[in-house]
């Protein structure tokens, strides 16, 4: 199994408003947090209410070089400190979860931001199939976008 977290911290930012954001997403309000690196963040089926089982769609840039483009469900929602999100292709759940918690702080919102890609047992004979496309370079430039979006999230949320 490959792990990647990226921690971050935000002043003047709180989980229910990141919470609030990123699990009722919209392409409008998602590409103006970060115009021309995030394209399209919708949700494409609703689940119950408390968005559990909602499938969305997330279209972004990672730099100049990178594209990732997905559909998820989310197989958790724990308000305001977690989502998770299950990446899907064709309807199918594959072995790849993004998570972000979420935790309120005198300093600032602590944000988690955690992706995991692979199996664990046996499975793990495919991980060095699955770091030919999740690799160092993969990584490092997911850090970097996280290390930037999370604090330019907190600066949209708080001028809208």
């Amino acid at each position: 199994m490959v792990k990647h977290k990226v921690k971050v911290v935000v002043p003047e930012a709180r989980a229910t408003d990141f919470y609030d954001f990123m699990i009722n997403p919209t392409d409008e309000k998602y590409s103006a947090w970060w115009p021309g690196e995030h394209l399209q963040f919708h949700i494409v089926k609703r689940g119950k209410a408390c968005h559990t089982g909602d499938i969305v769609f997330m279209d972004e840039y990672l730099g100049k070089n990178r594209r990732l483009t997905f559909h998820g469900k989310v197989i958790k929602a724990k308000k305001p400190k977690q989502i998770v999100w299950q990446m899907q292709k064709f309807g199918i759940g594959l072995p790849a979860y993004v998570k972000l918690t979420l935790k309120d702080t005198p300093y600032g919102l602590k944000v988690k931001h955690e992706t995991k890609i692979g199996y664990d047992g046996l499975g793990k004979l495919l991980d060095p199939i699955i770091k030919l496309y999740f690799n160092k370079s993969f990584q490092k430039a997911l850090e970097k976008h996280c290390l930037i979006e999370w604090p330019k999230l907190g600066r949209y949320l708080k001028n809208e």
